[in-house]
């Protein structure tokens, strides 16, 4: 088993490689850099879990998983018309699609993971309902941005109902790690948390230039590279984190 310290030093060193090709637009390094990320966390994750792995563990593996095949298919959807190819391999718009559900995929074992490692035993207040308000409002306001802009694309138009779902479960996803609240330790809740909510923030930037604008914003993939990789370990950190038993 890998030493989960020397592990770590390889995801950042990897994943700032992978965030400068992003905003100096070398596709040829995105190509070998970003497919790499989520195995070093996966590894990470793996290589730091005491004892067996439990059923919370191989949750966030196979969540791991999708993420990384997430990845390899936004690789390869085009972000203009003039982008057809990397490194020799065609680039497919429907490969987006095929990306969207790897991530529902993702989303769904991640908020499932976070439901199973809350802790009967109540260490704080619970959580205000009205919080979760804030989460409803975010998700039908992103759809008022979007669903018009996917209606007036008959190329994106196609997208639109698994649009809903897939933000409305993203949506869940970071609202299911704020009831974690007084569930589990202090630093396993706030590590997990604010990994979700900012796993929402860059599929939001995802959304915005790739469904409601014309063309990506210039930095829109360092932007979105380096607040995606941040949430992916804030997750895999916070979870290792939940002191209590987890099934």
């Amino acid at each position: 088993m890998g030493n989960p310290a020397l592990i770590r030093y390889v995801i950042l060193f990897v994943s700032l490689i992978e965030i400068y090709a992003e905003f100096i637009h070398d596709s040829k390094l995105v190509f070998f850099t970003k497919p790499l990320v989520l195995p070093l966390i996966a590894f990470y994750f793996f290589s730091s879990v005491k004892g067996s792995l439990s059923a919370v563990h191989k949750l966030m593996l196979v969540a791991f998983l999708f993420s990384w095949f997430g990845d390899i298919f936004l690789m390869l959807t085009p972000e203009t018309l003039s982008d057809t190819h990397i490194m020799g391999i065609a680039k497919n718009k429907n490969y987006f699609l095929g990306g969207l559900g790897s991530f529902l995929v993702t989303q769904i074992l991640f908020l499932t993971s976070y439901r199973k490692s809350e802790s009967v035993e109540q260490t704080g207040a619970p959580v205000n309902k009205l919080y979760y308000l804030i989460f409803f409002i975010f998700w039908i306001l992103m759809l008022f941005i979007i669903l018009p802009a996917l209606q007036s694309d008959p190329e994106k138009k196609a997208a639109t109902i698994p649009v809903i779902i897939y933000s409305g479960v993203l949506v869940s996803m970071a609202a299911i790690a704020l009831n974690r609240y007084g569930k589990t330790t202090a630093k396993s809740f706030w590590l997990t948390f604010i990994g979700a909510c900012i796993f929402v923030i860059s599929d939001s930037l995802i959304a915005i230039n790739f469904l409601v604008l014309s063309e990506p914003t210039y930095y829109a993939g360092f932007a979105i590279f380096s607040t995606y990789a941040l949430a992916e370990y804030m997750i895999a950190d916070g979870i290792l984190n939940h002191k209590y038993a987890i099934n």
